[in-house]
């Protein structure tokens, strides 16, 4: 009777837990005890009932205990993924620069056909690059791995950095892509690197969702003594059902456009605000489309040094 602890425990795929043992030794003891007194009869199947409960509770030990290394695991999976990433990231570098010298012709004139298979060899291999560096940052949140670097510095440099680098996508869709900022300085005491990638993850997002011709406006304010970063768009919106999961890792929406992609850019969104004690939130645009929030408790006033 006392192998049946240690065969469940390797069942279960676990080392025989000392609660397990524990466990099924004292409830087998205490039910040959039982066994022994002249009082047995009374007790019926007691004695039998007391061995299969020892069994169950030495079960479930060992079950409790085969789920206690998940984050461990999880921590090893997320260090592989950055190491994967990260070896991804250098071939994909070399790609992006050889085929940008082939495109610009440098070496000498070459096909109208050669340099626009170049030009998508590129752009491929920066949205490619672009999903690599969500993950490899995703994973290094994950494994506890990724620190920030906070500093103080002027919000508005970051917003108009990253609307000048996202015209050009804006512009092939006829996409009206603009930013609201204050006139005064709006001092942030954040990792700046952070911010910019929200930004460029969410302007991103709404620059691939809103159909051609649309608008999307890029508002950077301070409220409630946090710093509010608002990207809207006119697109379809961002169904009721969709906001709780949407911000989770691989996690996409329902339906149409939004059912593409990976899931992986909001949820770094979500992740570098977490790490900022902010919030990401979903809510509908002003005259129709998707209002992305991101609030973030950074507010640093002008007067303090």
């Amino acid at each position: 009777m006392l192998l049946i602890a240690p065969a469940a425990a390797l069942a279960l795929g676990r080392p025989w837990a000392p609660e397990a043992g524990a466990a099924a030794v004292l409830g087998f003891a205490l039910a040959a005890f039982l066994a022994g007194m002249e009082v047995r009869p009374e007790l019926g199947p007691f004695p039998e009932t007391l061995a299969v409960v020892a069994i169950a509770l030495a079960v479930g030990l060992m079950a409790l205990s085969r789920q206690s290394p998940a984050p461990a695991r999880a921590q090893a999976m997320g260090e592989r993924i950055a190491e994967v990433s990260h070896e991804l990231r250098t071939p994909l570098t070399h790609i992006l620069g050889f085929s940008e010298m082939i495109e610009r012709q440098i070496f000498g004139e070459l096909s109208t056909r050669y340099v626009e298979y170049a030009g998508l060899i590129r752009k491929s291999g920066t949205h490619l690059l672009g999903l690599v560096n969500d993950l490899l940052d995703l994973s290094r949140i994950d494994a506890g791995r990724y620190e920030i670097e906070t500093g103080d510095f002027d919000v508005r440099g970051v917003v108009e950095d990253v609307v000048r680098l996202s015209i050009d996508g804006a512009e092939k869709k006829q996409i009206q892509l603009g930013m609201v900022t204050p006139e005064a300085p709006l001092l942030v005491h954040a990792d700046a690197r952070a911010v910019r990638r929200i930004l460029i993850n969410t302007v991103g997002n709404a620059i691939k969702f809103t159909p051609e011709g649309g608008r999307v406006m890029v508002v950077a304010e301070a409220r409630d003594g946090a710093l509010v970063l608002d990207t809207i768009d006119n697109g379809p919106g961002i169904p009721e059902e969709d906001r709780e999961k949407l911000g989770q890792a691989y996690e996409r929406g329902s339906g149409g456009a939004r059912a593409e992609g990976t899931g992986l850019g909001l949820a770094l969104v979500r992740a570098l605000a977490t790490l900022h004690r902010g919030t990401l939130s979903f809510h509908d645009a002003p005259g129709g489309g998707a209002l992305v929030r991101v609030t973030l408790p950074v507010l640093r006033s002008s007067g303090e040094a």
